[in-house]
């Protein structure tokens, strides 16, 4: 492709398609690539072909009207494209087992968030996914986990998977809740945001009421592990009161909240914040996208993780500004047209503090038993690293150089965090004082004659 594209916008997930509806509408010239099939991202995943869409409740339905607007709005969509090399007017993908080099004026990364990835002993076993994923194979193909279910972890998802198991009539052995008993205490100096987004939080009110009404629920359930047995899987528990518990299981879903997910803002060497209340990474990216790199915007999950409404309004708001910027909306007219994201992403920012508080991760969760895989790509435990990090390893790209943790296909996506945590644990230093895994291209792999048969840039010019 030779062409220069006014924006390339890499992710149709709520906030990629809300900024090409924006930038298309206003006449700028939109390409959107997405590995995925079909456009909706992780919450809205299939949302144009699923055969759930009327069996998911109305937050999945609202997904389908949006994805029919994107697919019509006028921007290009490319599907299973997998980008995997990034700057601030270029994108390279590949498709289809063909690699591809296109430019753009604007470049926005709305690639979203992730599950964060939690390692416990057995985690790597089969029949152990996370809720994310099981919700995936609900919402792209009917699947559901195999009975009895064992759900762990903290976070709404966990919620939301114990009300499908329930409806969808998969037998649950329990839901083991491992948040702090003090969260709710402190989410309530927050309570006054409530009254932002009253149906939201009812709607998460109702989920819990559903989850302890049907299901056997543990509070504080801790030093959690699972191992296989004759009957599939077991996972072994502690109780608040510190007895130790044990449950069959022939599926577990674990849960500990979601992340963004910054490989790609990593390869873009894109600035970062750290959330200290939620412990993440996020791009420093202002209310427009704007990020420490000129032409290179982020939308959605991918910055700071608000849920979908807030990702929309979000996507709304970076289109916009791209309009601005390229010349296709005057000052005023950008402003009066945001108005209205806006005052969405205001009532968002309201209730976000109440929701950081009560679904704040427990620490002990975040340091992983020394049994545990850390990296699933060299297959290094806990034990193993954490030997190596007390010999003098202070940083995440220390710790890779000696132990090789951040090596494989995933580049850290998997293991980045928890190594990151055990560092900072073992010396007593700040997580907002640790870099990051450095991601490098090819983020994905490729094969060699890709890179030979891709038209080099200088051919394009």
């Amino acid at each position: 492709m030779d062409k220069v594209w006014d924006v390339i916008i890499v992710g149709a997930g709520p906030a990629g398609m809300c900024t090409a509806i924006q930038t298309a509408k206003h006449g700028l010239s939109t390409l959107v690539v997405d590995r995925q099939t079909e456009p909706g991202g992780q919450i809205f995943r299939s949302a144009g072909s699923s055969s759930m869409i009327g069996k998911l409740g109305k937050d999945y339905a609202a997904g389908l009207p949006l994805v029919k607007q994107f697919l019509n709005c006028g921007a290009q969509f490319e599907p299973g494209a997998n980008v995997w090399d990034i700057a601030p007017d270029r994108v390279y993908y590949s498709q289809q087992g063909h690699s591809h080099f296109v430019r753009a004026r604007q470049v926005v990364l709305a690639t979203g968030a992730m599950e964060r990835p939690v390692p416990l002993p057995g985690w790597t076993l089969p029949g152990v996914m996370g809720s994310g994923a099981s919700d995936v194979l609900l919402k792209s193909a009917g699947l559901l986990p195999e009975g009895p279910v064992v759900l762990c972890g903290n976070g709404p998802l966990v919620l939301q998977a114990a009300v499908h198991m329930h409806e969808f009539n998969v037998p649950v052995s329990a839901v083991l809740l491992t948040g702090r008993m003090g969260n709710i205490m402190h989410a309530m100096k927050h309570a006054s945001g409530i009254l932002a987004r009253p149906g939201y939080f009812l709607h998460g009110v109702n989920m819990a009421a559903k989850t302890m009404l049907h299901q056997k629920c543990v509070l504080g359930a801790h030093d959690v592990s699972i191992s296989e047995s004759e009957k599939g899987l077991q996972v072994h528990y502690a109780t608040r009161s510190g007895k130790h518990r044990k449950l069959d299981a022939s599926t577990v879903l674990l849960h500990e909240g979601v992340i963004p997910e910054t490989r790609i803002t990593r390869l873009a060497r894109l600035r970062h914040a750290w959330d200290q209340k939620q412990r993440y990474w996020h791009v420093d990216a202002d209310k427009w996208g704007q990020t420490s790199a000129p032409g290179l915007r982020t939308a959605g999950d991918i910055a700071t993780v608000r849920g979908a409404a807030a990702a929309q309004a979000e996507g709304s708001l970076v289109g916009l500004d791209i309009c601005r910027e390229l010349g296709q909306l005057s000052l005023a007219d950008r402003d009066r047209e945001a108005l209205p994201f806006l005052r969405i992403i205001k009532r968002c920012q309201a209730l976000q503090p109440f929701l950081d508080e009560y679904f704040a991760p427990t620490p002990a969760m975040l340091q992983p038993h020394p049994d545990a895989i850390v990296c699933r790509c060299e297959e290094l435990t806990a034990g193993h690293l954490g030997e190596v990090i007390r010999e003098g390893s202070y940083s995440p790209n220390g710790v890779k150089a000696q132990a090789r943790p951040g090596m494989g296909t995933c580049q850290g996506r998997i293991c980045g965090q928890a190594v990151a945590e055990m560092i900072a644990d073992a010396h007593g230093l700040s997580m907002e004082n640790l870099p990051q895994y450095t991601a490098q291209p090819p983020l994905f792999p490729l094969r060699l004659g890709e890179l030979v048969e891709m038209p080099s840039p200088s051919e394009l010019m």
